[in-house]
């Protein structure tokens, strides 16, 4: 062979194996290029996970059921609470602007959504209805019932406790609560509520016919005992405005089963009121009418 040919045959074995060398490198390499060329997943969201009102789910274990719920054992503003009846006076501004609503009703065995309360009979509003604390607006969001009632009045229980859960733009939240006691007149406005009740947890009815007006929910008497606490169920967010008023409403022993039988009880244990203070406020002439 002569040296030209020689060298020919040299350049190509040489290109030839530079070919091969540049294209057998190590797996990790190309695997740790293909890494910093992309975006790192998110980390997984903590959901919420069951719980209820008795035995290892119950309210005693919340807490301890997951991470989210951490507040509902460590929290020091937690709800409900026994309010003891005073005289004590706030200076605080209410004003309730309510509307008609359809009537759009469940039976929740459990929901996730902050805003809903769980175990409960649930009715969700149409938009427009407002109250206002302190010039903060809130919208109406939903109503729902508890048997018996999670606040106490002196250390006892109503047989019936209503909250009325509203939201302000900013994702805070006040809820209205109405008392219930035992009389011997049927209630006609929640008459139409019991008419309608779902039969079994999770049917959910939409009756557009039957229109609530949802001022007459409130009782006639505008004093109400007013504090800062949380939601009662899980994750038992703070911060909440709490609205109590003082009248109670009244409904048969009959009208209140019909609730109890679906629902009750649902009612988580009183906080401890720590060092927050409960004050009346007076909301004479405040209701739109």
């Amino acid at each position: 062979m002569n040296f030209q040919k020689w060298s020919t045959v040299f350049l190509v074995t040489a290109a030839a194996t530079t070919w091969i060398a540049c294209n057998n490198q190590p797996q990790e390499t190309a695997q740790t290029t293909t890494t910093q060329d992309t975006v790192p997943a998110k980390p997984p969201v903590a959901r919420p996970v069951h719980w209820g009102y008795e035995g290892e789910s119950g309210p005693a274990t919340w807490a301890s059921l997951s991470p989210v719920y951490a507040l509902c054992g460590e929290g020091k503003g937690q709800s409900p609470i026994n309010i003891v009846k005073s005289e004590t006076k706030g200076g605080a501004t209410w004003k309730f602007d309510y509307k008609n609503t359809s009537l759009r009703i469940a039976h929740n065995e459990h929901m996730e959504d902050i805003v809903d309360n769980g175990h409960t009979i649930q009715v969700t509003v149409d938009e427009g209805s407002t109250f206002k604390f302190n010039n903060k607006t809130y919208h109406l969001k939903q109503f729902h019932f508890h048997t018996p009632s999670e606040h106490t009045l002196d250390g006892n229980h109503a047989p019936m406790e209503m909250h009325m859960v509203h939201q302000s733009d900013d994702g805070g939240f006040a809820v209205v609560a109405v008392m219930f006691k035992e009389g011997k007149v049927p209630n006609e406005d929640f008459a139409k509520i019991i008419a309608n009740l779902p039969n079994a947890k999770g049917e959910t009815k939409h009756v557009a016919d039957a229109n609530l007006d949802l001022k007459v929910h409130l009782p006639k008497d505008n004093f109400a005992y007013h504090y800062i606490g949380s939601l009662t169920t899980p994750p038992c967010t703070e911060g909440v405005q709490w609205l109590i008023l003082r009248e109670q409403v009244t409904l048969t022993a009959d009208q209140i089963k019909a609730f109890a039988s679906r629902i009750g009880p649902n009612n988580r244990p009183t906080q401890a009121l720590n060092t927050r203070t409960v004050d009346v406020s007076d909301l004479k002439g405040t209701v739109t009418e």
